[in-house]
């Protein structure tokens, strides 16, 4: 092993306690206020220079935000929770400006080097089964409903103890490190608010990961996640008019049927010969009564393309159906954006570069893959689609680990030992492009 390394290694009981830590106690969207507040007291002792609140959150620009009574339940709780050291920031961060930046400048020229890493977990209840090993050692989530079922909760945990392995060898770095703890990725909802903010701002090199995904064995990697499709998440409410459904049917608005009509015709678009698109109505309701002509509908939708030029194209086409539907049954209806992001795709030299560190990594004994579509959507192509567009470079790896289950599923849990080959390849990328 050589210095990176074991550097690495000397933190792997720190990292799995950290992990399970976050584990125990994840939050959803933009309500993630404990998780936050422990990350700024966290980085704010390693001597990182933060930015909350306002500074990294544009307001108006969040998309799928929530309830009040939601963001009050989430502030109770995040305050049970904390010690007087980490209460201090919930006031900045307002009804859910979370997620922060953290800067360390070494004093010396160099690159701006940043680093982002998701914090949110998912609207999954947590399996009590006894083979589920969160629940058998005692680190299942606390909260009925929410889980860390994608991997988050150890992708912060990889951005605190990089954070922590620069700060503590600064004089082995020239130029400056950012590291990004973005909120609310799920849903696609957070990167464009903090885009808005500049936390994007003079970045020459921005890189991410995710653990697992289509690395789906550990010692494996995937250098460079090409493909990250652009996404539109929307709803749609219809508003119709309600009548006797035998006295008097002529005198109504059909929205359930102008819903149904809605959802037939997006699901039949012709898709696009430049690539892969896709469109799903997830949730349709409508209705109030069995002999009512219904009065309201609602849809719970999304579409994605494999740039963000198409999934344009599908948008607009279902725009198109939702105002020619709605014409045809006399019945209004308002589109509203709950969230989305740009496609993506990781620049040919940040994976070269990737693919040449992980061969000379101890914790990367598999398969070692240059580029591959990764086929989903992912936040941060917003962050990466902005780096580039101002001249930076950026890259997406997936980090090799073994899933007990899939993604987003009850059962989902990592191979801790995974979390090292992560960490180890995001320092080994740091000394490549600002080693002093």
């Amino acid at each position: 092993m050589d210095k990176i390394a074991n550097m690495v290694l000397s933190l792997k009981d720190e990292m799995i306690k950290t992990r399970r830590f976050f584990h125990s106690h994840p939050e959803t969207g933009f309500f993630t206020f404990f998780t936050t507040a422990v990350i700024a007291d966290k980085l704010s002792k390693l001597g990182y220079k933060l930015k909350m609140g306002r500074e990294v959150v544009k307001p108006d620009a969040r998309q799928g935000l929530g309830t009040k009574e939601a963001c009050k339940e989430a502030i109770k709780r995040a305050k049970n929770l904390l010690n007087d050291n980490q209460i201090k920031y919930l006031d900045v961060m307002e009804d859910g400006l979370t997620g922060l930046v953290a800067e360390i400048d070494t004093g010396r020229s160099g690159k701006l080097v940043a680093f982002r890493f998701d914090i949110d977990g998912v609207d999954v209840t947590e399996s009590n089964d006894d083979n589920h090993r969160p629940f058998k050692e005692g680190f299942c989530s606390d909260i009925k409903g929410i889980t860390h079922a994608c991997g988050h909760d150890s992708h912060i945990t990889m951005g605190l103890t990089l954070a922590k392995l620069i700060a503590e060898n600064l004089d082995d770095f020239s130029g400056k490190f950012r590291f990004i703890f973005q909120t609310a990725e799920e849903g696609t909802r957070g990167a464009v608010a903090m885009e808005k903010a500049g936390v994007c701002d003079g970045i020459d090199f921005l890189l991410g990961a995710h653990m697992g995904f289509q690395a789906d064995k550990i010692g494996s990697i995937i250098c460079g996640g090409n493909k990250l499709l652009a996404t539109t998440k929307f709803d749609v409410t219809i508003n119709g008019v309600s009548a006797h459904a035998a006295g008097a049917p002529q005198d109504g608005k059909n929205a359930l049927l102008a819903a149904s009509q809605m959802a037939l015709n997006m699901h039949g678009i012709t898709r696009h010969s430049s690539g892969v698109t896709r469109v799903n109505v997830g949730v349709l309701r409508a209705g109030e009564g069995r002999n009512v002509i219904a009065p309201n509908g609602y849809l719970a939708c999304e579409t994605r393309g494999e740039t963000t030029e198409l999934n344009e194209f599908m948008f607009a086409r279902c725009k198109d159906i939702i105002k020619g539907v709605s014409e045809i049954y006399g019945v209004s209806s308002d589109i509203k954006i709950t969230g989305g992001t740009a496609g993506g795709d990781t620049d040919k030299e940040v994976s070269s570069m990737i693919y040449e560190l992980a061969k000379t990594s101890p914790f990367i004994t598999g398969e070692i893959i240059k580029e591959k579509d990764f086929g989903a959507c992912e936040d941060f192509a917003h962050f990466m689609h902005s780096v580039q567009k101002n001249g930076g470079k950026s890259g997406y790896m997936m980090i090799g680990t073994d899933l007990k289950a899939g993604h987003h599923n009850s059962k989902f849990d990592i191979n801790e030992d995974s979390m090292l080959a992560g960490v180890d390849m995001f320092l080994r990328a740091s000394y490549k492009l600002n080693s002093k």
